[in-house]
């Protein structure tokens, strides 16, 4: 099948725009709080997990295992995560949150994302806004679950759902 170029390049741009934005406000938000993204977005993954192994992490924030190991690193220099060995098997590690963790999360909750203000904005425009938010969702869930899978769809679902249900 030929592509449509014109399409393609429509595409690729307009996500790529879409990412850029995301990607600055994220970096701004996790900045504004003394991290970079990425520690960010490890303090999340192990928040919503309790406890999480590095191999988790990694799957879970789409990173390699060393990627994560030097995320782990600054984490813990920095007194925001531990990493503990369980009795059963003494070779696998988990990443805990540090009460500073913790903190680091709630002051996290004070930045809001321009982005995601513009969609619901745009949202209400519609005469059915939550059936284009649905729809926006489902399409990014299908999308996510071709090229990352059940588990990365699996792992998204269920901590929305415990955000959403203060747990």
């Amino acid at each position: 099948m030929k592509v449509n170029m014109s399409n393609l390049h429509i595409i690729m741009n307009y996500l790529r725009g879409t990412y850029k934005v995301l990607e600055e406000e994220w970096q701004k938000s996790a900045r504004s709080i003394g991290l970079t993204q990425a520690e960010q977005h490890v303090l999340w993954i192990v928040h919503l997990e309790k406890e999480a192994t590095i191999t988790k992490i990694a799957s879970i924030g789409l990173w390699d295992v060393s990627t994560v190991m030097q995320v782990i690193t600054r984490l813990k220099q920095k007194g925001l995560i531990t990493l503990m060995k369980k009795a059963a098997d003494r070779r696998v590690s988990y990443a805990t949150l540090t009460d500073l963790g913790e903190q680091k999360i709630q002051e996290s909750y004070e930045f809001s994302y321009k982005l995601y203000d513009y969609l619901e904005d745009y949202s209400k425009q519609s005469d059915d806004h939550l059936k284009f938010m649905k729809q926006m969702m489902d399409f990014h869930k299908e999308l996510n679950q071709y090229f990352h899978g059940s588990e990365f769809i699996d792992w998204t679902e269920r901590t929305s759902k415990s955000l959403r249900d203060g747990s």
